[in-house]
């Protein structure tokens, strides 16, 4: 009654060997109709940001969610749900300028222009 305790570990690796050589060949097969479908997708994804960028929530989103949540739910960042009763627009949009440490850190977004900045911090600003 004296098994080797490795077998099962060697089973699992075999199994997992076997399953990537099966992935790697079912990509290789299906490389053309991946890539046509990978191009659709960012064809579409450049729509969408572009409409994205055409409403306030839209350049939230694309600015700002990847920190502060979709829904303004925090994550990474503090929430954002009722930023405006703590905090004007002038002050929101000086904080994504200048950054702000505290609390909170969060870093300049020298990249988000002025109009940009403009919209998502008189959106924010209704949050209350």
């Amino acid at each position: 009654m004296n098994r080797n305790p490795l077998i099962p570990f060697a089973i699992i690796a075999v199994i997992a060997i076997i399953a990537t050589i099966g992935m790697s060949y079912y990509g290789l097969n299906n490389a053309d109709k991946l890539l046509a479908a990978m191009e659709a997708g960012e064809t579409e994804t450049a729509e969408t940001d572009t409409a994205a960028a055409d409403d306030p929530e839209g350049l939230y989103k694309v600015n700002c969610a990847a920190c502060h949540g979709q829904n303004l739910e925090g994550g990474v960042g503090l929430p954002l749900d009722t930023i405006g009763s703590k905090l004007s627009a002038e002050e929101i949009a000086n904080i994504i300028t200048n950054g702000q440490v505290g609390d909170s850190i969060m870093p300049p977004m020298p990249q988000v222009d002025d109009a940009t900045k403009e919209q998502i911090s008189t959106w924010l600003a209704e949050k209350k």
